[in-house]
C-alpha cells in the first residue's frame, strides 16, 4: 500500500538555488503528481480531451497524449506538494510558489531524478527478453508507463502457436488479399504495434493499397489498430509541402503518438522529412511560435491507405506492403461477410487477440528466434529478427519478400519505385546510347536533341529546369544523384576519382544483383569482373530456413471457441 507522504512547509526567500532545491524535493516525493523526464524536459501526460486541438490531425477520444510542462503547470504541482509561506509581521503567511521558481525548475536546471519516460501504453507488450509487461504503473525496464484500457487476461504460459495465428486471422476472414504475402503484413503490423518498444531500431511503414475505392482500406487499418492499441487511429493527411511535414513530425514525436494512419493518398507518395521519419531515432526541430530546437523520440508506426499509390524518394524501400483486391466494379455492394460489424467484433473479442498475439512474439522469443534464412531487410534489422521472424516461423509466409515481382516488397520493387523506375529507364538509355564509352554532361544533353528515349528518360528523372528544358546543369545534378546506385544491372560511374582528370566523365557499367542497404544508400557496389553476377558480400546467400510451424488445422478454430469464445 502506497503511503502519502507529509507536505513539507517551504518558506519563500530570495535564496534561487535553495529554494529551487527545496521545491524539487518536495515535487519528487509525489509521484501521484505524474511528472516524467522526455528529451531533455518535463513532461505530463494528458487524455485527448485536454491536449492542444490540431487542425490536421484527428486523434482517437480519450487517448494519451504526452505534454510538455510549462510553467503554470508545475505551479499547480508545487501548490500540490508543499504548504508555501512567506514571513510576515505576526510569523509566516500563507503564499503561492514563485513563478521564477518554477522557471528555474524547467530551464534552469540540466538533470532531474524524475523518471524517463520512453511511451505511454494502453495495451500489455512484449520485453525484448521475451516477458510480457501486464503490471499496471510505470516500467523501470523499459520506461514505458501502461495505462491498460481494458481488463486483459493473463497471457497463459503455454498457448499453442497454431491457436494464436488462427485467432489473428480469424477477423481478417473476409478481408481480400491479393496473396499470403499481405496477410502475413497485415499480422505483421498488428504484431509491430504490440512490440514496438521491445524492437531497437527501426520499424517499416505498413501501406494498405487496392485497385479501387471502398476494398475496405480504412476497414483494414482500423482492426489493426484496434487490436494494437484499443483505439481507433490518429488520422492525418499528406502535407503540403516537406517543411509542413517537419513540423507535423515534430508534434507527432512530441506527443508520442502510437500510430498514425496516412489517410486519402493517391498517385505517387514521396517525402523526404517523411521517408527520415521511418529512420530517426528521434525528431529534432524548432518549436512552433518559440526560437529554440527541441528533439522527442519517435516511435510511431505507420499506416497508409490509398487507391494503387506508389511511392517515390526513398519511401518505398521503407514500406512492407498490404495489398487487397476484392477484384470487382462496386465493392461496396459484397454481402455474406461472416462478420457484418467488424469494429465491434474486433472490440468484443481484442483483449484475446492481445493475448494470442502476445502468446505467438513470446513463443518465438523462447524458441530461440531462429533466424529466416533470408535476406534481412535494410535499416530495419532489429523489426526484421523480431516481427519478420516470428511471422514467417509460425508459417504465415514472408511479409517483406522481394522474391516475387507480383507480390510484397517484389512489387513495390517492380512497379511502385517511381524514382526507381525513372533511374532505371535513365541508366538503360544511356547504356543504348553510349555502350562503354565515357561520356560528358553536354555530350548526353546533346546527344538526346536526337534521341528520344534518351531525351525522354532525362526528363523524367528531373534533369529539366524550371521551364522544363532539359539542360546540362540539371543533368549534373541528377548524374551525381544517381552516382554508384545500381539498377538493374547497371551502373553511372564517375572519372572523379581521377584527380589528374580536367572535366568529370561519365560510363555506364554492368554490375551484381542489388540487395537491401542502409540508408547510406540502397544498394553495396560490387567490384564486376565481366563473368556475371557476383553476389554482394554474404547479402544474397540463402541459408537453410527455418523450419515453419505447421498451420492451424481445422479443428483449433474450435478451441479457440472454447478458450475464448471466437
Amino acid at each position: 500500500m502506497t503511503t502519502t507522504p507529509s507536505r513539507p512547509t517551504i518558506v519563500v526567500r530570495e535564496e534561487l538555488v535553495a529554494l529551487t532545491d527545496d521545491a524539487l524535493a518536495a515535487l519528487q516525493q509525489w509521484a501521484a503528481l505524474d511528472i516524467y523526464q522526455r528529451s531533455r524536459g518535463l513532461v505530463q501526460v494528458a487524455r485527448t480531451e485536454t491536449a492542444p486541438k490540431v487542425r490536421w490531425l484527428k486523434r482517437p477520444a480519450g487517448g494519451p497524449v504526452i505534454l510538455a510542462l510549462d510553467v503554470e503547470a508545475v505551479l499547480d504541482r508545487l501548490d500540490r506538494a508543499a504548504w508555501w509561506v512567506r514571513p510576515g509581521r505576526k510569523g509566516t503567511v500563507p503564499a503561492r510558489p514563485p513563478e521564477w521558481c518554477a522557471r528555474q525548475i524547467l530551464r534552469g536546471r540540466l538533470s532531474w531524478t524524475f523518471p524517463p519516460l520512453t511511451a505511454v501504453i494502453e495495451t500489455p507488450t512484449i520485453r525484448s527478453d521475451g516477458t510480457v509487461l501486464e503490471a499496471p504503473g510505470y516500467d523501470d525496464a523499459t520506461g514505458v508507463l501502461y495505462l491498460p484500457n481494458a481488463e486483459y487476461p493473463v497471457v497463459p504460459e503455454e498457448l499453442p502457436t497454431a491457436e494464436a495465428v488462427a485467432a489473428l486471422l480469424d477477423p481478417v476472414c473476409d478481408v481480400p488479399f491479393i496473396n499470403q504475402s499481405s496477410s502475413a503484413a497485415y499480422v505483421a503490423a498488428v504484431l509491430t504495434l504490440l512490440a514496438r518498444h521491445a524492437i531497437d531500431g527501426f520499424v517499416p511503414g505498413f501501406p494498405i493499397r487496392a485497385p479501387v475505392a471502398s476494398a475496405g482500406k480504412g476497414l483494414l487499418a482500423k482492426v489493426i489498430a484496434l487490436i494494437g492499441t484499443g483505439r481507433e487511429p490518429a488520422i492525418t493527411t499528406q502535407a503540403r509541402d516537406e517543411d509542413e511535414w517537419r513540423k507535423r513530425l515534430l508534434s507527432i514525436a512530441l506527443a508520442g503518438t502510437p500510430l498514425i494512419q496516412l489517410d486519402n493518398l493517391s498517385g505517387t507518395v514521396g517525402s523526404d522529412q517523411l521517408a527520415a521519419a521511418f529512420t530517426a531515432p528521434e525528431w529534432s526541430d524548432r518549436l512552433l511560435g518559440a526560437s529554440r530546437m527541441v528533439s522527442a523520440p519517435l516511435y510511431t508506426v505507420w499506416v497508409l491507405t490509398g487507391n494503387n499509390i506508389t511511392f517515390a524518394k526513398t519511401l518505398a524501400r521503407r514500406m512492407v506492403p498490404i495489398d487487397i483486391d476484392p477484384q470487382m466494379e462496386h465493392p461496396e455492394d459484397r454481402t455474406n461477410f461472416k462478420y457484418p460489424d467488424l469494429p465491434a467484433r474486433v472490440r468484443a473479442m481484442r483483449t484475446h487477440l492481445v493475448v494470442a498475439a502476445l502468446a505467438l512474439l513470446r513463443n518465438y522469443v523462447r524458441a530461440g528466434q531462429p533466424s529466416h534464412g533470408k535476406p534481412p531487410m535494410g535499416s530495419f534489422e532489429a523489426w526484421d529478427a523480431l516481427i519478420r521472424g516470428c511471422v514467417i516461423w509460425a508459417g504465415l509466409g514472408d511479409p517483406a519478400s522481394t522474391e516475387d515481382p507480383s507480390a510484397g516488397r517484389g512489387r513495390i520493387r517492380s512497379e511502385g519505385d517511381d524514382d526507381l523506375g525513372a533511374l532505371g529507364a535513365l541508366l538503360a538509355a544511356l547504356a543504348e546510347s553510349f555502350h562503354s564509352e565515357l561520356f560528358a554532361t553536354a555530350e548526353a544533353v546533346k546527344r538526346a536533341m536526337n534521341d528520344a528515349v534518351l531525351h525522354t528518360a532525362l526528363e523524367e528523372a528531373g534533369a529539366v529546369d524550371k521551364d522544363g528544358h532539359v539542360t546540362a546543369k540539371a543533368t549534373g545534378y541528377v548524374f551525381r544523384s544517381a552516382q554508384d546506385r545500381i539498377v538493374g544491372g547497371l551502373r553511372l560511374v564517375s572519372n572523379r576519382r581521377d584527380k589528374h582528370a580536367k572535366h568529370r566523365l561519365w560510363c555506364i557499367e554492368p554490375c551484381g544483383i542489388a540487395g537491401d542497404a542502409g540508408d547510406a544508400g540502397d544498394v553495396q557496389s560490387p567490384t564486376y569482373t565481366g563473368n556475371g553476377p557476383k553476389p554482394i558480400g554474404n547479402r544474397l546467400e540463402v541459408l537453410p530456413q527455418s523450419p515453419a510451424l505447421p498451420a492451424a488445422e481445422p479443428e483449433a478454430n474450435s478451441s479457440l471457441e472454447d478458450r475464448y469464445g471466437i
